[in-house]
This record gives structure tokens, sequence and C-alpha cells, in this order.
């Protein structure tokens, strides 16, 4: 994983994965679009009220994006544009540039769309995702109309921007729990296993034990809070990122949340360039 330690490989395995990533909620949104597009209150005029209150002419606007036939266009779009990110260096660089406006702008549409509640943490962490890559296409730009050699600034940009929003989520994910006593005292924790896709726990689970529960909620919270240390050597990151996919994976396997293993996934690249650069700066 030294590669990891040069900005642009760095960049180009996080695009990769979150390539992987969108490709796999295009394919469950595409059948969201069939089952749950038509039910009357997945309707844009109930979800899109409040907007038809305060800027009807927005709410018109996005009726129209979001009419059936558009809809299809752009999110047809969206996936034949994930699909081009996984050949990375084949593709010319203004296209993927393009690429990703098309997603970001794709994401922004989907968000409306659904008002942000749709699978809300992973997909704000996608947006944070395609936020970085376009600041750092905006960097790279203003920085070639200014006449300027090509430089990683860009790149690095991107990288950065992601590490402090993936860090961040962590970190206020184990402050929200460490102030409420049910999480601290492992109730919580017993409440979500006994309504996850497996639950509920039985009456012999270890799970039920409130010592073992908050345990396990105290190893969360003490690990959330102190994912930056990550930061302070590269071995530290990866062991970091290894644990950090282990519980994603734990949450999908237990609450069928696989949205947040791919999004947070992809975070992992910049995370481990970030440990190598303060690594080379200090």
């Amino acid at each position: 994983m030294d590669s990891l330690a040069d900005p642009r490989l760095a960049l180009e395995a996080l695009k990769l994965l979150l390539a992987l990533g969108l490709l796999c909620q295009w394919f469950e949104d595409r059948k969201l679009l069939r089952t749950l597009g038509e039910a009357p209150y997945a309707q844009w005029t109930i979800l899109g009220r409040d907007l038809a209150a305060n800027w009807p002419k927005s709410f018109r606007s996005f009726a129209w994006v979001f009419e059936l036939k558009q809809m299809s266009l752009w999110f047809g779009l969206r996936g034949l544009v994930a699909l081009s990110m996984l050949f990375g260096q084949s593709i010319e660089p203004r296209l993927q540039s393009a690429s990703i406006i098309v997603l970001w702008i794709s994401q922004l549409l989907w968000m409306i769309r659904w008002r942000g509640a749709l699978n809300g943490g992973s997909a704000l962490m996608a947006l944070s995702l395609l936020n970085g890559l376009v600041l750092g296409e905006a960097c790279s730009l203003v920085l070639w109309l200014a006449g300027m050699k090509p430089s990683s600034i860009g790149d690095q940009v991107s990288l950065w921007f992601i590490v402090i929003q993936s860090l961040s989520s962590y970190v206020v994910s184990g402050a929200v729990k460490l102030q409420d006593a049910a999480w601290r005292n492992g109730r919580a924790l017993i409440h979500f296993l006994d309504n996850a896709v497996h639950g509920p726990l039985k009456s012999d689970s270890p799970f039920r034990r409130q010592r073992v529960a908050m345990l396990v909620s105290w190893s969360f919270i003490v690990w959330e809070c102190a994912m930056p240390l990550l930061l302070l050597h590269p071995t530290l990151a990866k062991l970091a990122c290894l644990t950090a996919f282990c519980f994603h994976g734990l949450v999908f396997a237990y609450f069928g949340l696989n949205r947040f293993l791919w999004a947070w996934s992809s975070c992992f690249p910049a995370l481990i360039f970030a440990a190598y650069a303060l690594q080379a700066t200090g």
C-alpha cells in the first residue's frame, strides 16, 4: 500500500472504490424506481410539498426533471458514467472531469428527489466524496487558467477534504454515542440488535448481558472518537481502515446497510495517503 503515498494513485484508488459503490447503488436504485417510484406516498407532489409552498418555480422545475422519462435518462447516464470511472487512467482527463461533474449533479438530484432521506448517511458521504473530487477539479482548473504547470495540488485538495469529512463523521458518531446514556450502558446496542436483520436476539445471547453490551458499546465509542489518531503513522492508518472495514461489514451483516460499507470504504485511500503525507512532513 506504499503506492497510496502518491496523491495521484491514492485518488485513483478512491475513484475506483467510489465507482464500484455507486454502481452497486445504481442497481439498487434502479429497482427502487420500479417498485417505489410510482407509490402515492413517494410522489414528488408529496415529498416536494415544502418547495411547492416556498419556492414554486423550483418545485415546477424539479417536477419536470423528476418525470419518469427525464429521470430515466439522467439516471441511466449516471450508471454509464460510474461504469466509465472504473477504467481510471485510460479515460481522457477532460472526460474524467466531466464524469465527476455528472455524478455530482446526479447525486444532488437524487437526494433532492427523495428529500435527502433515502439512505441518508451513506448518501451524504457519497456526496461528500463527490464534493471533494469537484473541489479538486475546480482547483486544477484555476491553476490551469492561471498558467501554472500541472501539479498534484488538485489531487491533494480532494484527498484532504475527504480526510476531514470522513474523520469528522467517525468522531461525531462516537461523540453522539458518548452523550447518550443508552449507548454508555449498552441498552441502545441491545435495542438495535433486537431490531436487526437477524433479530430479535435469543434469550441466551451474550449481547443481552449488560456487561457484554456495555463493553461492545464502549469499544465502538472509543474507536470512533480515536479515529483521527490513524494520522500518526501509515501502519496505524492501515490497521484503522481494516478495523473500520470490519465494523461496516458487521453493520452490513446485522442491519443490511450495505451502502455504508461502500461509501466509507471509498475514503480509506485518502486516510492512508494523509498518514504518509504527515509522516513525510514530520
